[in-house]
């Protein structure tokens, strides 16, 4: 069965199967019937992120699909991997759409028990299963912000996004989704009014609101002591007028001159931008 499984897993991540599967609008239904076989018997997937140990709640076809992402399913090793080599013990890190806590799990365990991450996860299912992974993983160095970080400060709608299991504040992610409103504030704005340390890695995940994050965190970005930026695009999501490189000149402008990129099989790849070495 462990056999059968893992072939199923990796055809269900093949682009030439995607692509026609999405086409078709088969991909809930592919989702649900991995889940129906592969979700783990006790509710609780044990895992590896960057070589440590991790566990997380599983309860949806979504979740699973993500943290499964933690052994390079998704093409996120590579990113996880250079998170995991930058960072060092009493670092602080910036954790901005954190979902359900993969990426904030593997930050927590890089920075050390001496070390701080803050994550920013708004949905309100979300922040929740975020916490009680933290918990489940004995992690106490994280502290939770159930906010998302935008340009601006005030309430906006949060939709459910086509992409698996994540959720975002673009427009471009409306359609028929399901939304729920959540609090945004400036990042810049945050750091400040919580008197949070500067963090020297930020990971930025949220769909299509990139660039708007950014904007709201020039301040911290442009501090000598934030030295790395790890953020996923999605071109088809970003807001009209708003194109990629926009966001590798925004981030060039706060001091970043070193950019590299990962592409994906769907379009969307991953942005890895570096400061000079103080």
């Amino acid at each position: 069965m462990t056999t059968i499984l893992d072939s199923f897993k990796r055809l269900s991540y093949r682009p030439e199967l995607l692509r026609p599967v999405q086409k078709l609008g088969l991909s809930s239904a592919l989702r649900r019937a991995y889940f129906h076989f592969a979700k783990p018997a006790n509710g609780i997937l044990e895992t590896q992120i960057a070589g440590n140990p991790a566990r997380f709640f599983i309860r949806t076809p979504e979740e699973l699909r993500i943290l499964e992402s933690a052994g390079g399913a998704g093409g996120e090793q590579r990113v996880m991997e250079l998170l995991k080599d930058f960072l060092r013990p009493g670092d602080v890190a910036l954790d901005i759409g954190a979902n359900v806590g993969l990426y904030s799990v593997l930050l927590a365990r890089a920075v050390g028990p001496s070390g701080r991450v803050f994550a920013c996860e708004p949905g309100r299912l979300n922040s929740q299963h975020l916490t009680e992974n933290l918990e489940l993983n004995g992690l106490k160095n994280v502290q939770v912000f159930r906010k998302a970080l935008a340009d601006r400060s005030g309430t906006a709608k949060l939709y459910a996004s086509a992409v698996i299991g994540n959720s975002s504040l673009s427009d471009s992610a409306a359609g028929n989704a399901p939304a729920e409103e959540v609090e945004v504030i400036e990042g810049d704005r945050l750091i400040e009014s919580e008197n949070l340390p500067t963090p020297r890695a930020v990971k930025i995940d949220v769909e299509g609101f990139e660039y708007a994050v950014m904007n709201g965190l020039r301040r911290t970005l442009e501090k000598d002591a934030c030295q790395l930026v790890v953020c996923e695009i999605h071109p088809s999501l970003l807001p009209e007028g708003i194109q990629p490189p926009m966001v590798t000149r925004f981030l060039g402008a706060c001091g970043f001159d070193q950019i590299q990129t990962y592409a994906r099989w769907d379009g969307t790849f991953h942005l890895a931008a570096f400061k000079p070495r103080p």
